[in-house]
């Protein structure tokens, strides 16, 4: 058996733990975060070397990082940025088909975010993602999850996360039920696990 992919190992870590904590920065949130027994950690915001300082300075075995490069500042969402986070975090998210297939060609766990905010963008970005192929697909509002799955069935062919503007345990729960892999979220309450349960 050869050694397992970083995809691998999130996906694989998704089925133990499926909520994964968003941060904005490297602050507090993200060293609670880096201490926690997740899939992985989502960074969504701040300057790039002070988020890398904070990765590296966790101690111990950390949970697997994704970075928004859509987002975080001091970092190009191109091939020599993407080379630059190669070695240093595990994933990265965003928007972008080129993005998520250079991340791929890297062999970094590549998260494509579809922003459900009318008919017309879950059409354009569910054929974006079916010519990128990414690892994993986030859908946000994590509450528009149910209905995009039900006209989009095809999305399920890889595992797809929600994410954003969740409140409590029900929401999650509502939401695994509903056919996600997990879900991601910068509420802190959320984070520990409670034994959620996920359908596949």
């Amino acid at each position: 058996m050869g050694r397992k992919s970083v995809g691998q190992t999130f996906l694989e870590g998704l089925r133990r733990a499926p909520v994964v904590p968003a941060v904005r920065g490297p602050d507090d949130a993200l060293r609670a975060a880096l201490s926690g027994c997740h899939a992985a950690v989502f960074v969504l915001g701040g300057d790039v070397f002070r988020v890398l300082e904070a990765i590296e300075g966790a101690a111990g075995e950390r949970p697997a990082v994704c970075v928004n490069v859509d987002m975080v500042g001091g970092i190009s969402a191109d091939a020599s940025g993407l080379r630059f986070l190669a070695g240093r975090v595990e994933g990265i998210i965003s928007t972008h088909r080129h993005v998520i297939e250079l991340a791929k060609g890297l062999g970094l766990v590549a998260i494509q975010r579809l922003f459900a905010i009318d008919s017309g963008a879950v059409e354009r970005g569910t054929r974006l993602i079916g010519r990128a192929d990414p690892h994993c697909v986030e859908i946000l509002p994590a509450l528009a999850l149910p209905e995009v799955l039900a006209t989009h069935p095809g999305l399920l062919e890889r595992p797809v996360l929600a994410g954003g503007l969740l409140k409590s345990e029900a929401d999650v729960a509502a939401l695994l039920a509903a056919g996600a892999s997990g879900v991601s979220t910068s509420h802190e309450g959320l984070w520990r696990p409670r034994g959620f349960r996920k359908r596949r």
